[in-house]
């Protein structure tokens, strides 16, 4: 009988979601009727310490907080991106840097992040030297190096997302802030803690390999010849590559539309697909051009390692501009009905 009840009220809600798209009717999804039937046959099991996040990637907007819940108020007011919806102002309220949940989140996305750029390091550098070794040249590495990121990219979202979000990527998580499903200490701290893992990653892996800096002034996804590659040619494929990245994943990883289509259990995969295919794209028509970088982290933690920055601040700009772009059209073409 129990179990009849839980099908109708989800069911239900599944309706009203339909009929109503709302704002509160955003808030009313299986989530919620899955915790509550967890609770009714779990008893005395303990409860789940779930951080509420509306940019968590791959969840879809569907991990936040119940505004009926007894603590919606006063987590709202200190942390508004565990709701699904907040303006600009509370955004950039600086009350979220004195969440201790929230740097416990951040320091996540500096251990995950750290151990993501170590392993692509990994790869990138045996790849790079691989250029040569068959007779379809840099095609043979560049679809090894995309088939690579797309496991490592979907297994870090699957590790990460229930604690910080899965971002372990600026570009990520500036894009969440230009579109409003990130706010302000967040990003900044995220951003902070990644290219500080990065950074530690970089040093760990010239370690690991005993190598002197020449290695890793030619890793793919970083490395631009300056004689060949014009800083406004390594500006235009860079902010392009992160621009159709951000659109695939913001469509099936961040949309709330997609929920019932893709769900927290294939969005990851697909997010890692698009960085794969942007990879693999980038990395084979341009001589002098290794890959788009898509994680401007990654290519700090190398580039400190190798001493070497040329054009790297284009690794910046470039997802800068296409985080606000793709903001843009979050404002322009809203997911919510006003």
């Amino acid at each position: 009988m129990a179990v009849e009840q839980d099908i109708e009220l989800a069911t239900q809600a599944r309706s009203k979601d339909l009929e109503y798209p709302d704002v509160r009717s955003s808030h009313e999804h299986e989530l919620r009727y899955r915790k509550k039937r967890d609770q009714r046959y779990d008893h005395g099991a303990p409860e789940l310490h779930t951080r509420p996040f509306v940019g968590r990637m791959g969840g879809n907007q569907e991990y936040t907080m119940d505004p009926d819940d007894a603590s919606f108020v006063s987590i709202i007011s200190k942390v508004p991106d565990a709701g699904t919806t907040f303006t600009w102002r509370q955004s950039i309220k600086l009350d979220a840097f004195s969440d201790l949940e929230l740097w416990k989140e951040a320091t996540i996305e500096g251990v995950g992040g750290c151990l993501q750029f170590y392993l692509a390091g990994l790869y990138s550098i045996g790849l790079a030297s691989k250029v040569d070794a068959t007779a379809l040249g840099a095609v043979t590495p560049a679809i090894l190096g995309a088939l690579s990121n797309w496991i490592l990219i979907a297994l870090f979202i699957y590790a990460g997302g229930p604690v910080s979000g899965g971002h372990f990527n600026p570009l990520i998580t500036m894009s969440t802030f230009f579109a409003r499903l990130s706010i302000l200490p967040r990003t900044v701290l995220y951003v902070l803690f990644q290219c500080t893992g990065s950074v530690v990653a970089g040093f760990m892996l010239r370690a690991s390999l005993g190598e002197g800096p020449k290695p890793f002034e030619t890793v793919p996804g970083c490395y631009i010849d300056t004689s060949l590659v014009t800083p406004g040619q390594a500006y235009a494929l860079e902010t392009m590559s992160c621009f159709a990245l951000l659109f695939i994943a913001f469509g099936v990883g961040l949309d709330p539309r997609q929920r019932q289509v893709f769900g927290p259990a294939l969005s990851p995969i697909l997010v890692g697909l698009a960085l794969g295919l942007c990879t693999f794209g980038s990395s084979i028509f341009r001589p002098g051009y290794a890959g788009a970088s898509m994680n401007p982290a990654r290519c700090l933690g190398l580039m400190a390692v190798a001493g070497k920055f040329d054009y790297h601040y284009i690794h910046w700009v470039g997802p800068i501009t296409a985080g606000a772009l793709n903001g843009m059209l979050y404002w322009a073409i809203p997911i919510y009905k006003d």
